[in-house]
């Protein structure tokens, strides 16, 4: 069957941090300032390992259940992680903390995108991305992807935290196809995920493209296996 559409993952796939550490560390230490400010007695280093906790509920969430954990729930869980009672203004300054740091340190996305994107929207494919966000909402990546100019490629983006479904939910999948008005079997996927983007994939119908530039050894199924975006021009 020919296809019609490209999906993409957006983390490790599209965009890798570009100092992971950092940008958490801006969120902790403004989040322990605002704390500390309202009378609450905690610091940088218990901050990090509730992020970090929470990392993991959030994680479970999404490959074991496909639901969402989303960002507004994750720091409901880290201030009941931290004994912190935050009424509606306080937890409102804490979820733009938490969420918005990586709008000063944005993720490096590969100069060659555009021209990918390019050429694929001239050979009549549409685009969409299907992406976990874990702590940084949908909002936040679509501007980044405004301002590195790539936004209006996409006809479509389905984020977890918005749709409150996760990857390998096959709904993730099987929406964003009904967005894109492209039957499932006509769509490639691509994530570097081998569980939550192939798996996740081929058991919606779509076509599983595995991106892999580790040349990793993983089991799994897959149509494709690609070690640089470029190679999808080859295909």
């Amino acid at each position: 069957m020919e296809l019609k559409a490209v999906t993409f993952d957006f983390w490790n796939t599209l965009a890798r941090d570009r100092d992971p550490v950092r940008v958490r560390q801006i969120a902790a230490e403004k989040m322990v300032k605002k704390l500390v400010q309202i009378g609450y007695h905690t610091d940088l280093e218990r901050m990090v390992e509730a992020f970090a906790l929470c990392r993991k509920v959030c994680y479970k969430c999404q490959e074991e259940f496909g639901v969402d954990f989303t960002p507004e729930e994750q720091v409901d869980w880290i201030c009941r992680h931290l004994g912190v009672d935050a009424g509606i203004g306080t937890r409102t300054e804490l979820l733009d903390y938490y969420t918005t740091s990586l709008i000063d340190i944005p993720p490096v996305l590969d100069d060659r995108l555009k021209d990918i994107f390019k050429r694929l929207k001239e050979k009549g494919y549409k685009l969409a991305i299907i992406c976990n966000t874990g702590r940084t909402p949908g909002w936040v990546i679509r501007r980044i992807l405004y301002r590195q100019e790539v936004l209006y490629y996409f006809d479509a983006v389905s984020f977890s935290n918005e749709m409150r479904i996760a990857k390998p939910n096959t709904r993730m999948f099987l929406i964003t196809a009904s967005k894109l008005d492209v039957a499932p079997g006509q769509i490639l996927h691509v994530g570097d995920d081998i569980y939550t983007d192939v798996e996740g994939a081929h058991k919606a119908g779509f076509k599983a493209g595995w991106y892999n530039p580790g040349r990793l050894i993983k089991p799994g199924y897959y149509d494709i296996e690609i070690t640089s975006l470029t190679e999808l021009m080859d295909l």
